[in-house]
């Protein structure tokens, strides 16, 4: 199983992704969607907004941290905000393979 983790801060907004399980646990096909997402949202922080997200990749986990810029904050939600719209929407289909969770939050979203 694939497993993401959503970690927000106290304002309710995303501070960290974290992806742990590898190609092995799911289908090939619902690995490389999760992998396509988490990795275009880090590129959109890097190039787009020119942030400096702390990012960490190996063949098991993904983990993306980002400290927010109050200027950006709409940016950075809206990435994220979007990423966590197509993970959920992969999980749907694939909910054998892969699970979404928010972690410590008291706010819907």
């Amino acid at each position: 199983m694939i497993e993401v983790s959503i970690y927000r801060d106290e304002e309710g907004r995303i501070q960290e992704i974290l992806q742990s399980g590898s190609s092995a646990a799911g289908s090939a096909d619902t690995a490389q969607g999760v992998s396509l997402l988490l990795h275009t949202a880090a590129i959109g922080l890097q190039d787009y907004l020119k942030l400096n997200p702390q990012l960490a990749d190996d063949a098991d986990t993904f983990r993306c941290q980002v400290e927010r810029d109050s200027l950006l904050n709409r940016e950075i939600d809206a990435i994220l905000e979007t990423a966590l719209l197509g993970l959920k929407d992969l999980e749907e289909s694939h909910a054998d393979q892969l699970e979404v969770k928010e972690v410590a939050s008291a706010v819907e979203v």
